[in-house]
């Protein structure tokens, strides 16, 4: 007898945790979260994306997408990132190359913060020339910029900066404002150069006569 009510207990037990789960498992909400993010390569449009939520309640469940809502996109301060995508979701724990990921849920005005992976061209390392002391030299870096002697550099100074006067790859944040100036294109400063040389001679020329 003793027997047979120890088997009733461990029912009657056994069905009040089934009975207690089922209820859990019914009070659990779940919540689909949309917005957009940029998605694609160079051609990026935007794109629709969707999160799910869990929660004891509908509230909650809504909070719990919110958290999860995230685009991602390369790091673009990387120069030559091999990771060079943009779409929905968190970056992977191990993405090849460097990823960077935002949140697609504003909380401060409590709205889909859409698309926050916005598109931006990659750093990529060119090629291109300079004229230094008047012959071409080779450069690398992100953007096209050569360096010179301003026009009005005094290059027959006797503390006259060789550096400067022979011009070169790069820009001028090692020179003053006023001493220096940059240009854009391939070769450029190789006038910049002739200009800076010919200034005081076109001046010694006209001062002769």
């Amino acid at each position: 007898e003793l027997k047979l009510d120890t088997r009733s207990t461990m029912k009657l037990f056994a069905a009040s945790l089934l009975v207690l789960f089922t209820i859990g498992y019914v009070q659990a909400d779940t919540f689909n979260y949309e917005f957009t993010c940029v998605s694609g390569g160079s051609d990026s449009t935007a794109a629709a994306c969707t999160v799910e939520g869990e929660g004891d309640t509908a509230e909650l469940a809504l909070a719990a997408a919110k958290e999860l809502a995230f685009c991602n996109s390369p790091d673009n301060d990387v120069v030559d990132n091999e990771y060079a995508t943009y779409g929905c979701g968190a970056c992977a724990s191990d993405p090849v190359g460097t990823c960077v990921q935002c949140a697609a849920y504003d909380a401060t005005n409590d709205t889909a913060a859409n698309d926050c992976n916005t598109y931006a061209d990659p750093l990529v390392t060119i090629e291109w020339k300079c004229s230094k002391n008047g012959t071409e030299t080779n450069c690398t870096g992100t953007e096209i910029s050569c360096f010179g002697a301003s026009d009005t550099y005094d290059v027959e100074a006797e503390d006259a900066d060789a550096t400067l006067i022979a011009g070169g790859c790069g820009g001028c944040d090692d020179y003053a404002a006023d001493d220096c100036q940059t240009c854009a294109t391939e070769l450029c400063n190789n006038a910049v150069r002739v200009a800076s040389i010919m200034g005081p001679l076109l001046a010694l020329f006209f001062w002769l006569h």
